[in-house]
């Protein structure tokens, strides 16, 4: 599993950090957090970007972007953990989440509404000011079988290979509201 740390936007003159932190399990929501975290350094604001399951704290911060995978339909369970244990301080910052899933990728009512319970729980301890929703890695030709992928599609899978959209998530990064952070 690929878990790194980053951080964007240090030679700016802000003084606003924004944390992106995030769970993964094999990885596609590592490369989501990092250009989550390079957008919003571009955007002028000082970025770290950090895995969950290093418990980063929030002291220091202005507002915090979280996003996990989706396994079960919900978030990993460190994310939820540190969602839990730091819904106080979230609750008096901006504060966004995001998914990176596989399932439920299209634009069917049924599709939607599952896809939107993904952070049903999140909503349940802290409402985020943005939501988003990005397809990560599903099954690819090359690595599994046939059966499999059908298999994966007849459960509502729609990922295949690499599908992540680098434009959608930059584009949502771009317009994620953080209140007064980063105004000049």
């Amino acid at each position: 599993m690929d878990t790194r740390s980053w951080r964007f936007g240090e030679g700016t003159a802000m003084t606003q950090r924004v944390l992106v932190g995030y769970a993964t399990r094999t990885g596609s929501t590592t490369g989501v957090a990092e250009a989550i975290g390079r957008t919003l350094g571009e955007r002028g604001f000082a970025v770290d970007v950090k895995p969950l399951r290093e418990c980063p704290s929030l002291e220091g911060y202005d507002a915090c972007v979280l996003g996990s995978a989706i396994n079960g339909a919900r978030w990993l369970p460190e994310a939820t953990a540190w969602l839990a244990s730091q819904a106080e301080p979230l609750r008096e910052m901006p504060f966004s989440a995001f998914c990176v899933h596989s399932m439920n990728g299209g634009d069917g009512e049924k599709e939607t509404r599952k896809r939107l319970a993904y952070l049903d729980s999140v909503r349940g301890v802290v409402q985020p000011a943005a939501e988003g929703f990005f397809l990560g890695k599903g099954p690819a030709a090359d690595d599994t079988s046939l059966v499999a992928r059908w298999a994966f599609k007849a459960f509502g899978g729609t990922a295949e290979g690499d599908s992540r959209d680098w434009e959608k998530i930059r584009a949502w990064a771009e317009r994620l509201p953080l209140g007064d952070v980063g105004a000049a």
